[in-house]
């Protein structure tokens, strides 16, 4: 596709094994084709967001059986060390790949504030654009301009300036969030439990 098409080489993919496919543990040594070529020996570090996501319809079906019949869908704790994986990634390529970084913390923030992991990271800028405070618009703007095309003197400079302060910022919303949200899930769990308990 790479070779025929303008965009092949943008595309990314796994080929994992049905055998593969039902476990739980992240599958391991798969095939996949990046940057317009196969590779070998490739891991899946968001298996548990990718297998949310099928469980949630997010995804375009082409052949066969919903993604539900074939897919495991996981539990929170497991999706949960999915997204500190990717937060700990955006530190890694904060200064190669700011752009990305800044959209993918947008993304982690939303995931952490509503405890669910449906949005793009295009969505998740658009919301922290309206929701996080306004001395981060600048950053964000720019890495969704970088996202859209070529990146501008002014892009990059606004992104170089500014992505790690929004990496310690976003950092901090992360673990706030996911400390407000582990609170909110132990006291559904125990009024769960004394409804249980009352009904016997």
């Amino acid at each position: 596709m790479a070779a025929k098409f303008e965009f092949g080489s943008k595309l990314d993919g796994f080929y994992i094994p049905y055998a593969s496919v039902r476990r739980r543990a992240s599958p391991k040594n798969l095939v996949y084709g990046a940057h317009g070529r196969i590779h070998r020996g490739g891991s899946d570090d968001a298996w548990a967001i990718h297998r949310e996501h099928f469980a949630r319809s997010a995804y375009i079906r082409l052949y066969g059986p919903k993604a539900s019949r074939v897919f495991s869908r996981p539990n929170w704790p497991e999706i949960r060390r999915a997204l500190y994986r990717q937060l700990v990634y955006a530190r890694k390529i904060i200064d190669s790949d700011p752009w990305w970084s800044v959209l993918n913390l947008c993304r982690l923030v939303y995931d952490f504030k509503r405890g669910s992991i449906v949005a793009s990271k295009l969505g998740a800028a658009r919301w922290a654009l309206k929701s996080l405070p306004s001395r981060w618009k600048p950053v964000i703007k720019s890495a969704i301009k970088t996202y859209k095309g070529p990146a501008d003197g002014k892009n990059r400079k606004t992104l170089k300036r500014d992505a790690r302060k929004f990496l310690g910022f976003a950092s901090i919303r992360v673990i706030a969030f996911d400390i407000a949200l582990d609170s909110r899930r132990q006291k559904t769990a125990y009024l769960r439990k004394s409804r249980t308990g009352t009904r016997r």
